[in-house]
């Protein structure tokens, strides 16, 4: 999103809530031209709550690699 530095004034901290929300990016321009870039702060994102929830709950137990069952199940009659 491109704003002139004008605008930006007047809309500063509806910008910044923005920002914020979005984690997209502002370019304000002067005279068309791009001076400064807004820009979120990488850690203030949202982490999903999903995501990792359930970490260290589960084991492994054996060996991943090793197949489940004898090669003889697979054969067709």
């Amino acid at each position: 999103m491109d704003i002139s530095a004008a605008e930006f004034r007047k809309k500063i901290f509806q910008l910044l809530a923005e920002v914020e929300e979005t984690n997209k990016e502002i370019i304000i321009t002067k005279r068309g031209k791009a001076v400064a870039k807004l820009t979120p702060i990488a850690e203030n994102k949202k982490k999903d709550p999903l995501l990792g929830a359930l970490a260290g709950q589960g084991q492994t137990i054996g060996d991943l690699t090793k197949p489940v069952t004898e090669d003889s199940a697979w054969e067709l009659d």
